[in-house]
């Protein structure tokens, strides 16, 4: 009984030091911000997904926030006075913070020859931007201004608007007339242009339209091989280059007329005619659902060749045709004076016109020859807009070549420096195994530098020598047609082309 009873005093001093301490805790909860009990972590408030308070940026964004502002209320609902969309730039006007801006702000700010850039990609701070700019304009000419418009809420961000200033005009317009996309990295970004001198514009769709025409044209390849292989006598004597088009068909675009508005400068013909969407670039690319109809083979070979004959003899479309020149009486038996005007004085007078014979091959070959067209397009066309910025121009120095290539590449650490912020107790950086074991490695990767070095080089003869034996073939499906007459219809558009055979440069 000794045992068991307890001392009176220890237990009145074990009560009030735990009515103490149970005050302490309702002290604190009660003063604790997040008005919970933290006996236990499971009890803790933290902030989750979805909950008030809790952040998180759609996908692709950055986490930039801005606060609430209150509407704009017009107080006069005159709309001649305070119209809701500019006239001028087809934009909502905020007549609550900023003042009207019309189109030509930059042009007199950044001068005549300047171009206006709509659509750059977010993800890149302005400077890069600017950088990539200035490389692929300075091809056209020398630049004066690159400036890419930051993000108001992000100065991190291009806002989507930029302006490129030229010293000359001729640059300036030489530089409109050649389509700006960005690769991957930057999102595949089609930039739409306008010259704020003269007002011209570019072609944001020029991309779609090739791959469209591309496609017409391996459709006019099939047509005019099943249509010379399924006539006795054009399998025989051929198809006059003049007349080659005849009975072939294609799709063309079709453009819809422009909605008449009652009110021409009202604010709903604004708002048609403006761009739309982020940076003034229409939210719907491409030529989704776009209208066509069908017509003569003809804006496909004038758009991407120029020419029948370049068409024909491009390869490996030589596998499928051959231009040959053959005399009026072969080709034409039945030939009267009307259609010896029709096939040109220069003809008629030497006795012989260009004709396009087909190569017998079996419907399967012929399938397999087309597939191999369409990727030659494709390459192609995506060539044209990978040309290289220095391209054709005098090499950098080492030290300036090694500064432009960091902006893509981000040079490593020296392994001496790298090997600091390891940690000593797992990687002892002073043990002679250690480092005889890196010094292997760093003779490993000098090899290996070495040898894709002269890959590198052997790579580039081997391209040398395709694209030879490629000229070779277009040349000596040419010889035909060197020295004989080929204008008419589609026959020479080399003087309404500018472009048409040539190398466009492209971002």
């Amino acid at each position: 009984s000794i045992q068991n009873s307890r001392n009176p005093r220890r237990t009145s001093l074990e009560s009030s030091l735990a009515a103490f301490v149970g005050k302490m805790l309702r002290s604190a909860v009660v003063l604790s911000p997040k008005l919970r009990s933290n006996l236990h972590p499971r009890n803790a408030v933290r902030w989750r997904p979805g909950t008030q308070g809790f952040y998180k940026p759609r996908l692709g964004a950055s986490k930039m926030k801005w606060q609430f502002t209150l509407p704009y209320v017009r107080e006069v609902d005159s709309l001649y006075h305070y119209p809701e969309v500019s006239r001028v730039t087809g934009k909502p006007v905020d007549w609550y913070g900023e003042e009207p801006q019309d189109s030509y702000e930059g042009a007199r700010v950044y001068g005549e020859n300047t171009l206006e850039l709509k659509g750059m990609p977010l993800g890149r701070t302005p400077e890069y931007v600017q950088e990539r700019l200035r490389r692929f304009f300075s091809k056209f000419g020398p630049v004066q201004h690159c400036r890419a418009q930051p993000h108001p809420l992000d100065p991190y961000q291009c806002e989507g608007t930029a302006w490129v200033s030229f010293r000359d005009k001729g640059a300036s317009l030489k530089a409109l007339r050649a389509p700006l996309k960005f690769p991957a990295s930057l999102h595949d970004k089609v930039i739409s242009m306008r010259h704020l001198d003269t007002d011209k514009t570019n072609d944001p769709n020029y991309l779609e339209k090739a791959k469209f025409w591309n496609k017409q044209l391996v459709s006019i390849a099939r047509q005019l091989h099943v249509q010379l292989l399924s006539d006795a006598s054009l399998r025989a004597s051929g198809k006059p280059l003049l007349t080659v088009g005849s009975n072939i068909w294609e799709r063309e675009l079709v453009e819809l007329p422009k909605t008449q508005h009652s009110d021409p400068a009202g604010a709903a013909a604004a708002a048609e005619s403006a761009p739309w969407g982020r940076g003034g670039v229409p939210l719907k690319k491409g030529l989704f659902g776009a209208p066509t109809r069908l017509v003569a083979a003809q804006d496909a070979i004038a758009n991407r060749f120029g020419s029948w004959q370049a068409f024909l003899a491009e390869p490996p479309l030589d596998e499928l045709f051959k231009l040959e020149q053959r005399s009026l009486e072969v080709c034409r038996p039945d030939s009267s004076p009307a259609s010896m005007e029709a096939v040109g004085a220069e003809e008629a007078q030497d006795n012989k016109v260009v004709v396009v014979r087909p190569l017998l091959v079996s419907s399967t070959q012929r399938a397999r020859i087309l597939s191999r067209v369409s990727m030659v397009l494709a390459q192609k066309l995506h060539e044209e807009f990978s040309v290289w910025w220095r391209e054709g121009k005098v090499p950098l120095p080492e030290y300036t070549q090694r500064r432009v290539d960091w902006w893509d590449h981000k040079p490593k650490l020296p392994f001496d420096v790298q090997i600091q912020s390891r940690s000593k107790d797992r990687h002892r950086i002073f043990d002679e195994r250690f480092l005889y074991r890196q010094q292997i490695v760093r003779a490993r990767n000098a090899q290996r530098k070495e040898r894709r070095a002269e890959w590198k080089e052997e790579r580039k003869k081997m391209l040398e020598e395709k694209d030879r034996k490629k000229n070779e073939r277009r040349d000596r499906a040419m010889q035909a047609v060197e020295h004989a007459h080929c204008g008419g219809l589609l026959g020479d558009l080399g003087t309404l082309i500018p472009n048409a055979g040539k190398r466009v440069t492209r971002f």
